[in-house]
């Protein structure tokens, strides 16, 4: 009984781990006006990229949020950044960049932006969520990223980025190479307060500012029969 169990593990595990490298080589980029889940599931099958319009926007909490409003709730807030300490007054400065830190939503009480974003794609397989904050100030740009994840988001919470996918079939024209290089092989999206876009596994992307200040959610999850080869090829 354990090796039939064992031999339905494997089976599953392996179907998952080949539905993630099972990529759409189309260069589509599709648009959801709504949060209908049924409708969201409905795109996800095409593996392309998506744009969420009004997915965003569902807490009035969001229309309040600047790096101004961060600092002013959370005074003396200090940002444990990998190794460093910096203190959140110090984005008074002209340029600074924390990337994708893993405490400050739940620090500074933003984690219900989040929850109201993942609902919309929670399944009962999904594990190893994480919700990722990013604080930009003045102009910065994000270099060559991967998804290897079965589920990334990008919420773009305040300020504009200009963003750039691009398909896993270009991966020869654009890694290690400059984003200014690269850009042509992309799709451009300019995200403004409120959008949401979905990152398809085994994806590429960048992302610049475009105005003085940025604030940008970020979340992944993997499911239970790809949250160990998920961890393990990071």
């Amino acid at each position: 009984m354990i090796v039939i169990i064992l031999i339905i593990l494997i089976i599953f595990i392996c179907k998952h781990i080949y539905e993630l490298h099972n990529i759409n080589y189309e260069n589509n980029l599709y648009h959801i006006q709504n949060d209908n889940k049924e409708d969201i599931n409905e795109k996800l099958r095409y593996r392309n990229p998506i744009i969420f319009h009004n997915l965003g926007n569902k807490i009035e909490l969001i229309k309040k949020i600047n790096i101004s409003y961060l600092m002013n709730e959370n005074p003396g807030y200090i940002i444990k950044d990998n190794s460093k300490l910096i203190s959140l007054e110090s984005f008074n400065k002209d340029k600074m960049n924390i990337y994708k830190n893993e405490y400050m939503s739940k620090d500074l009480n933003l984690t219900l932006l989040f929850d109201k974003i993942y609902e919309s794609f929670n399944s009962k397989i999904h594990c190893n969520k994480k919700y990722y904050l990013t604080l930009l100030k003045g102009l910065n740009g994000i270099s060559l990223k991967k998804n290897k994840h079965n589920l990334h988001l990008i919420y773009q919470i305040s300020g504009i980025n200009n963003i750039y996918i691009f398909n896993p079939k270009f991966k020869d024209n654009i890694i290690n190479k400059n984003n200014d290089i690269i850009k042509k092989w992309g799709i451009k999206i300019k995200l403004t307060p409120g959008l949401v876009i979905l990152i398809p596994t085994e994806w590429y992307y960048i992302y610049e500012t475009e105005s003085d200040e940025s604030i940008i959610g970020e979340i992944e999850s993997d499911n239970y029969f790809t949250v160990l080869y998920n961890l393990l090829r990071e």
